[in-house]
């Protein structure tokens, strides 16, 4: 099911507020774990990790931030859900508006996973914002070359209006 605009934002809202909630939590489970693990002299459970950088990846900067910082170290690692890695960065670049690493990341996501139903609309996503981007780039560009066209016809009609009383317009004091 394609979801609106609209409802998309509104679901992301609503994560946002959710991981700001489950932050704290997730954060302690993290760091507990990354103790336990040192004193047990075994790896960490990578899982607890992926936890908080999805939460921190869904608030805005510079949570954001650090939860994809997480999230880039897991993809150096061996954690075994790089399929999950790879749609939390695209989401949380998309987020930060940073839309050609999260192209790149859902592209990833497709190769690994095709057919991906959550990445298909994503990847959708991304797409309309960009060509939204590029429209806008396309619209700004045009009203900029009309305020030059504008302003050349202006000098030139000054310029001219000056020829015809006998001097030049910016020659004059």
């Amino acid at each position: 099911m394609n979801t609106t605009d609209e409802e998309y934002e509104l679901g992301l809202k609503l994560e946002a507020e959710s991981a700001a909630l489950a932050v704290p939590a997730a954060a302690r489970a993290w760091a507990d774990e990354k103790e336990r693990a040192e004193a047990e002299g075994r790896a960490p459970v990578l899982s607890l990790k992926f936890s908080l950088a999805w939460l921190l990846s869904q608030l805005e900067s510079p949570s954001r931030e650090a939860g994809i910082d997480l999230l880039i170290s897991l993809e150096d690692s061996d954690y075994e859900h790089l399929d999950d890695v790879s749609f939390a960065l695209a989401k949380a670049y998309m987020a930060s508006g940073d839309l050609e690493a999260a192209q790149a990341h859902v592209c990833r996501l497709l190769r690994m996973c095709p057919g991906h139903t959550k990445a298909t609309d994503l990847q959708r996503r991304i797409l309309r914002k960009k060509d939204e981007q590029r429209e806008r780039r396309q619209a700004t560009g045009l009203v900029v070359a009309a305020g030059v066209a504008l302003l050349a016809g202006a000098v030139m009609a000054a310029v001219a209006a000056g020829g015809e009383e006998g001097g030049s317009v910016l020659a004059r004091p």
